[in-house]
């Protein structure tokens, strides 16, 4: 059982050691916490940003609630921060947490500087593919086909397009086949087509000439597709790339041949084009989102990537491996499963798949290698008391328990926080004493002091 007194301090010591700027906020923008990597961008002092609300913050905080209603998860938001000096260009990631209060809501913000996200994904780009099939981790049947079938198209030059959920590991195979090419020793270039403005795609994907356009680089500028030429291209989220560059790009893969933006030469690419999306691109085409004969180019060899519920027998390699691998990247301990929480992972459905698993997993890590070294039974289901209430996690967070499960776990606690008084218990719920006794009675529930009160 965690401590509830230390764990609001170990939840708030888990926020400040992430590297981001964190805040902490209600649905009503008033901000509960602020670790010190946010003080640092904004230069604001603890007891400035304290009295603040998120609207004297971010000018688009009013969409972002808005889209709370719809979403428990938001990434990748581009917005203008005011900090103490000026106004800065920070992305944001909004995560939702809920209380025991059904309209009550947590709200955690991530910020990141533009600048440091955009010299890592050119890095990234920049890069060879770290990815190879003897790097994948599974041995579901049909997994291994797919791995199987992925080897046997490696060196061919048709186009691949890979699908299935976020979270499957769509890049990962689009660079163990490069690997596993005769291109490995050559550029993997990635490319995530959602996150290219879309004035700008085409300069991305193409290059441009001097003088193309204002701004536009001295000598020009090559696009990602003659610099992965000789080896591969990696178009993500390709169900995101907008109509009209779908035709541009469709000219590409037939002539093979790029035509920079203000020029005329047609200039040679030699490129094997791997795609990849979450979308369901043959819905894409009917509903005109996506052109008809670029899908059949791009689907020349297609792979489904399984959803994580689709191959449960896998979870127990990857709890393991991530174990081991997030242990040893956080020098912290591994942390022990019960076979009985096993299961809980097991029978979980999985929305965000194995990068879900992997998140939780390094959130296991981080949290009870705190306090403790072993997971305990319902440490799946966590509290973190805050100002008098409770934080659940979100099922988008972390995972499901069972309703009842839940419930039992709940009127426990509370039990145990007013002593077993069955009337402040209930009253705290917001139910009536003779349902709790009920509930008591229905979950089998003991406590010394409980008795005591039901005797009286």
């Amino acid at each position: 059982m965690i401590n509830l007194n230390s764990s609001k301090q170990s939840f708030e010591g888990f926020l400040e050691s992430i590297p981001e700027g964190v805040m902490v906020c209600n649905i009503y923008g008033e901000i509960k916490f602020v670790n010190t990597t946010l003080l640092e961008i904004t230069g604001y002092s603890l007891q400035f940003i304290m009295n603040m609300n998120m609207e004297d913050m971010l000018d688009n905080w009013s969409n972002i609630i808005d889209n709370i209603h719809n979403t428990n998860i938001q990434e990748d938001i581009e917005t203008t921060v005011k900090s103490i000096n000026n106004i800065l260009k920070l992305n944001l990631s909004i995560y939702v947490l809920y209380t025991e209060k059904i309209d009550d809501k947590i709200i955690i913000v991530v910020f990141k500087e533009i600048k440091k996200e955009r010299k890592l994904e050119e890095k990234r780009l920049k890069g060879r593919a770290i990815y190879t099939f003897d790097k994948i981790i599974g041995k579901n049947k049909n997994f291994l086909k797919i791995i199987k079938y992925s080897k046997k198209i490696a060196n061919s030059k048709s186009t691949v397009l890979i699908t299935g959920e976020s979270g499957t590991g769509k890049e990962i195979f689009a660079q163990a086949i490069h690997n596993y090419s005769d291109r490995k020793e050559n550029v993997f270039m990635a490319v995530n087509c959602g996150a290219i403005p879309e004035k700008l795609i085409e300069s991305e994907l193409f290059g441009y000439e001097e003088g193309a356009f204002t701004g536009a680089k001295k000598g020009g500028n090559p696009g990602k597709f003659e610099m992965a030429s000789g080896g591969t291209i990696f178009l993500d989220e390709i169900g995101e790339m907008p109509v009209e560059m779908q035709v541009k790009l469709l000219r590409v893969i037939e002539e093979e041949v790029v035509v920079r933006i203000g020029g005329y030469k047609q200039i040679p690419i030699n490129v094997r084009i791997i795609a990849a999306t979450n979308k369901n691109l043959k819905e894409e085409v009917e509903n005109g989102n996506f052109r008809r004969d670029l899908f059949y180019r791009l689907n020349v060899l297609p792979i489904h990537l399984p959803s994580l519920r689709n191959r449960k027998d896998d979870i127990y390699l990857l709890v393991d491996y991530y174990m081991n691998r997030i242990s040893r990247k956080l020098n912290k301990r591994k942390v022990e499963i019960t076979d009985d929480q096993m299961n809980k992972l097991v029978q979980y459905n999985w929305p965000g798949n194995i990068r879900e698993l992997e998140n939780v997993i390094e959130f296991f890590i981080n949290i009870e290698h705190i306090d403790e070294s072993v997971v305990k039974t319902d440490s799946l289901y966590k509290e973190h008391k805050r100002k008098g209430s409770y934080i659940y996690y979100d099922e988008d967070f972390m995972f499901n328990m069972n309703l009842e499960s839940l419930e039992k776990s709940h009127i426990e606690n509370v039990i145990k926080k007013f002593k077993g008084n069955v009337t402040l218990a209930a009253k705290a719920m917001g139910i009536g004493r003779n349902t709790l006794y009920r509930k008591i009675k229905k979950y089998n529930i003991y406590c010394s002091t409980l008795e005591h009160d039901s005797k009286t």
